[in-house]
């Protein structure tokens, strides 16, 4: 599969290490709508060292802040987003994912989208605010993917959440935000990467394995993470499946067995086969 822009067919997020920062990376049924806020901040981090970037440069009537990383031999390059198009899909994905899984307790919480290495979305705790890093030299695309995947863990796990339930959460609403935005050919062609890649990571590697302690993602993990929550999505529907985003036991994190037990029995029986 390739991109529209004729890029190579991996996924957007197949490369995508996982999370770890020195910050923390990574509701109401009617929320009220919310959009991106104006942000003042220091600077962003390096994304393979995670070090302070430095004060950067701002372009002279342009607004766009731009860092070279002083820690990396690559010296790679970070800036900010100031596509308004692409910015109107960020405020439109954060809308989204509050209406889907519920405002966040802290929505009013800036959210800074950057270029960067690698999607990612990091929460910035002494600054109190997201920073939202989509892979530089994406195409419009696959920027759109990887906002819609990164806008769901700001909204849904407020940076604090690690576990294949958000994993796979992220990956349905982000092709179901394309569909719903006009971009059904692309979220079709990401639906059969995502099925093709699910074959290289059996049920069992993603409900066990643990990429943020391993410090790596098993081949085809995102693949399988959509393919189960597309299943999981036909026996249950999309609302109930939206619930397991906040179903949490008492240390907050995801509590599979409390979301089935939540379930009508058939469904549960469904969903439990899904699982098995």
């Amino acid at each position: 599969v390739e991109s529209p822009a004729g890029n190579p067919g991996r996924s957007p997020l197949a490369e995508r290490p996982p999370k770890a920062h020195s910050g923390t990376v990574h509701g109401p049924k009617h929320p009220t709508p919310y959009s991106l806020l104006p942000v003042y901040y220091t600077m962003p981090r390096c994304q393979r060292t995670f070090r302070y970037l430095g004060d950067g440069s701002v372009t002279p009537g342009a607004g766009v802040g731009t860092w070279i990383c002083p820690h990396c031999p690559d010296h790679e390059n970070y800036s900010t987003v100031r596509d308004a198009d692409l910015l109107a899909y960020g405020t439109f994905a954060q809308n989204g994912a509050a209406a889907d899984f519920g405002a966040p307790a802290d929505a009013k919480r800036p959210v800074v989208f950057l270029w960067g290495v690698r999607p990612e979305c990091v929460y910035e705790p002494e600054e109190r605010h997201y920073e939202i890093y989509l892979a530089s030299h994406s195409d419009p695309w696959q920027a759109r993917l990887q906002t819609g995947h990164e806008v769901f863990h700001r909204v849904a796990g407020e940076g604090n959440v690690f576990h294949w339930t958000h994993e796979m959460l992220a990956c349905l609403f982000s092709v179901r935000l394309l569909k719903r935005s006009g971009f059904a050919e692309y979220a079709e062609r990401i639906t059969a990467q995502y099925d093709g890649e699910a074959r290289e990571c059996p049920l069992a590697t993603l409900l066990r394995s643990d990429p943020w302690r391993d410090a790596a993602y098993p081949p085809g993990y995102y693949g399988r993470a959509f393919a189960t929550g597309a299943a999981l999505k036909r026996v249950v529907g999309y609302a109930a499946l939206c619930r397991l985003a906040r179903t949490q036991d008492h240390g907050g994190n995801p509590d599979v067995r409390a979301w089935l037990e939540s379930l009508p029995p058939a469904e549960q029986n469904a969903a439990e086969c899904v699982l098995s």
